[in-house]
């Protein structure tokens, strides 16, 4: 099955549409079913909700990193073992974005603890540990560019990073799109300049007493690394993660988070926010009760092996935490029950979505893409004249880098 292009989301979708994906695994053992909607990013109809708190989430997003780290020191240099590396880097970078697009971005909102000097304070822990977008340049630039009427105008962050940055333009195919997605992806120039501003947000505009802790956590991470002689594996175990992987996940989320508008009058209000934004699902439909005999051995086969190797890193490298239901953030930026967003966007879905248009969805990484590809290539050219930015500064791109 390939992955679908954007529709109704299949909760609210009327009898005889395409079935649910999710609702077809339904066959599969109950033990499996929770694994299931942690990486479909999506419940079955009648699931008994989660009750997860933020620390849930704060732990979910650490220990991938210390698991990362630690198969990965174990495997450098040890011959064939270092082909689990990818295995090591795929944690590694999964807990380091989880931290940073959804503690840290939850944080912005005063929405993570819900006390604010808590929230700073940990967002701003992670921030300079991490060495992402000093919090406060961040919330801020958030706050004001992305949940704002500048969402999805060229003065909207994103935007101005898949135009002015990417190269991308309105009339381009999709495939042009892709090839110009992909070489941001690999592109040392990118790498360098997203690396650099990440350092230099933290030095810049900041206090005395901030940039003396920041060089100091710096300072003293290599010179630890120094004496211990394990630049091999500092280099490979966290660096290359923490920068290059971090910037590529970056690029590919940026890149199918926000649909553009369509061609017409401008929307307004509640209808806007929903039209920019949907539900990003991880998955296919199970193979049907009607294959049988070497068919059904082979289609099962084949729905496990992209569930485990498609599907699953998709969601662990690019829409990890929330992603999949970024569409209920934008909605409810700061809903209570944003630890449970899994079943707190089903709840709405079920409560008639009230006040609000229906939600819609895409089913796997590359039709996600795809939606983002197809409404840009058919966007507005007035309303997306490049011309009318002349420049993107290391802070708005270091902002877009940051989600």
């Amino acid at each position: 099955m390939r992955d679908q292009e954007l529709r109704p989301d299949a909760s609210t979708a009327t009898p005889g549409g395409a079935p649910d994906p999710r609702e077809t695994m339904r066959v599969l053992p109950g033990f499996l079913q929770p694994a299931l909607t942690w990486l479909t990013g999506k419940p079955l109809g009648d699931q008994r909700p989660w009750q997860l708190t933020p620390l849930h989430h704060l732990w979910a997003s650490v220990l991938p990193i210390v698991a990362g780290i630690a198969l990965g020191a174990a495997v450098v240099g040890a011959g064939w073992w270092m082909l689990l590396l990818p295995a090591s880097w795929l944690l590694t970078t999964h807990g380091i974005r989880k931290l940073r697009v959804m503690i840290v971005h939850q944080c912005s909102h005063a929405n993570f603890l819900r006390r604010k000097q808590i929230d700073t304070a940990i967002g701003s822990a992670i921030a300079l540990l991490l060495v992402t977008q000093e919090y406060g340049e961040y919330k801020s630039e958030h706050v004001s560019d992305h949940h704002s009427s500048n969402h999805m105008t060229l003065k909207d962050p994103t935007v101005q990073f898949l135009m002015l940055v990417l190269d991308m333009r309105v009339g381009m195919t999709r495939r042009q799109l892709w090839r110009r997605m992909l070489a941001g992806v690999f592109s040392p120039r990118l790498q360098a300049k997203a690396t650099y501003s990440r350092i230099a947000s933290h030095l810049r505009g900041t206090a005395a007493w901030y940039r003396t802790l920041f060089l100091a956590l710096v300072g003293g991470q290599l010179m630890v690394v120094i004496a211990l002689g394990i630049w091999v594996e500092y280099l490979v175990v966290w660096v290359f993660p923490l920068v290059f992987l971090f910037n590529a996940a970056a690029t590919i989320r940026l890149s199918s988070r926000h649909i553009f508008p369509a061609r017409g009058p401008v929307r307004k209000g509640r209808a806007t926010v929903a039209g920019y934004t949907h539900g990003v699902f991880f998955g296919e439909a199970a193979p049907g009760p009607d294959v049988s005999g070497v068919r059904r051995v082979l289609s099962w086969s084949r729905w496990w092996l992209r569930m485990l190797f498609v599907h699953l890193p998709a969601r662990l490298f690019v829409f990890v935490g929330d992603g999949p239901c970024h569409d209920y953030h934008h909605r409810f930026p700061r809903s209570r029950d944003w630890a449970n967003y899994i079943f707190a966007r089903h709840r709405d879905i079920a409560a008639g979505h009230p006040g609000w248009p229906p939600y819609t969805e895409v089913w796997g990484l590359v039709a996600a893409i795809n939606a983002v590809f197809t409404t840009l290539s058919a966007a507005d050219r007035q309303l997306y004249d490049v011309s009318q930015v002349t420049s993107v500064s290391q802070q708005e791109l270091l902002s877009a880098f940051e989600e």
